[in-house]
Order: C-alpha cells, then structure tokens, then sequence
C-alpha cells in the first residue's frame, strides 16, 4: 500500500499542476468572449484580478491537507515495516 500511497501523492500533484495551468493560461486567449458578470464584475476581469489568485490559495490548501495526510500514513507504513 505504500505504492499506492506514492501513486496517490504523485498523481495530486499532476492533477492540482493541471488545474493551475487551466487558470493560469487557458483563459487568457478567450478573456474577450468571457465578457460574462460574474460577482459584479465582468468574468473575464474578475479571473484577472482575484480568481486566479483565490484559486491558487485553494489549490494550496488542498495540496497541503492532502499531501500530509498521505505522508503520516506513508510515514505509518514504513515504520510498520521496518519492525
């Protein structure tokens, strides 16, 4: 299980990296055709301004609860292991 433990933390981490080149770069090319209100503020203004950087700080979050989570139990693991 300590494989699919590694699987597991590596396979986060190529999903949340995904996640943060969608809302980093995807957007950019159709910011004119995102010319929808979303929070007051057109979509295209708001991803621009505060989006990009609250989901940053999210997907932060995310890699960090997880990440550790999968470590203790990794960490578990291998001590259980070696006795």
């Amino acid at each position: 299980t300590a494989t699919v433990l590694r699987q597991r933390i590596r396979h986060t981490t190529w999903i949340l990296l995904a996640i943060w080149a969608l809302v980093s770069f995807a957007w950019v090319p159709f910011a004119n055709d995102l010319n929808f209100t979303f929070f007051h503020w057109t979509f295209n203004f708001w991803m621009a301004a505060q989006g990009s950087v609250l989901t940053f700080l999210v997907l932060t979050i995310v890699n960090a609860v997880l990440i550790n989570r999968w470590e203790k139990e990794l960490a578990q693991l291998e001590d259980a292991s070696a006795d």
